[in-house]
């Protein structure tokens, strides 16, 4: 889970007085990893979701009231919900300056498997309708039961470390990243206890390099417009072996349809 790394090198940083936006990161040092640094504007349909007022995990507004992330990231908090808060609108790492906002429910999928990661996925409805503009907005769904082909470039964007056990971003990051068959990435894990299902997509170049990271998860992975998966694990961060993992959104889009009515 690229989360689980996250909490360990948060409470590092804050065990030494490091706040993120104090780190010093070059104009032209590349993000995520491999990637880029980018703005809300080309992904108004990204959010951060803090438990606590921690920054824990990316999250996809897929309408006004309905925003889906990574079951992992809200594992443990269906009865406390109110633990769980929401910040839109905001290129910066640090949105704290920014209205909270808060959920009326969450429903992880009943078929969550905290040990295999099987069926990752969590939809948040929130308390407030979002107010769109070029800052916020939604992003389409693919249709049920959609193979992307391998070598589709998809693209991710999200606020997770720079490097494997590296610093946390001043803002936002996209990199893109060529689809993988799960064939193919369930070979890669062969060796690992990483569990590759029908509800996975995967993708990495061969050569490694590019990848989400630590604090991603529950991030959008988008191709043409529409969201096709939800970051979910992997192993390190751009592995040459070992793909990004995501949960595939077009597997589960009837429990999507059953909770949302999209």
């Amino acid at each position: 889970m690229k989360v689980l790394l996250l909490i360990t090198l948060v409470s590092l940083l804050l065990g030494i007085g490091a706040l993120a936006g104090q780190f010093d990161i070059a104009e032209d040092e590349v993000r995520i990893v491999g990637g880029n640094a980018t703005t809300i504007e080309q992904f108004p349909y990204i959010a951060q979701l803090r438990i606590d007022n921690q920054f824990e995990c990316g999250a996809c507004i897929i309408s006004p009231k309905w925003v889906l992330t990574a079951g992992h990231c809200t594992n443990g908090y269906t009865e406390l919900i109110e633990n769980i808060t929401l910040r839109v609108g905001a290129t910066e790492f640090d949105q704290t300056a920014n209205e909270a906002i808060t959920l009326a429910n969450l429903y992880i999928h009943p078929l969550y498997n905290e040990t295999t990661q099987d069926y990752d996925i969590s939809i948040l409805l929130l308390n407030n309708n979002l107010v769109f503009g070029n800052k916020i907005n939604s992003i389409a769904l693919p249709p049920p039961n959609l193979v992307l082909p391998a070598g589709t470039l998809a693209t991710v964007a999200g606020w997770g470390t720079l490097t494997y056990l590296g610093a946390l971003p001043t803002q936002l990051q996209e990199v893109t990243v060529p689809i993988i068959t799960n064939e193919e990435c369930a070979l890669r894990y062969n060796d690992t206890n990483t569990y590759i299902s029908d509800r996975n997509l995967c993708a990495g170049y061969d050569q490694g390099g590019r990848d989400t990271c630590s604090g991603d998860s529950g991030g959008p992975l988008t191709a043409n417009g529409v969201l096709y998966g939800v970051v979910s694990g992997g192993i390190g961060c751009a592995d040459a072996k070992y793909p990004g993992t995501y949960t595939n959104v077009s597997s589960v889009r009837s429990f999507i349809t059953s909770v949302t009515g999209l």
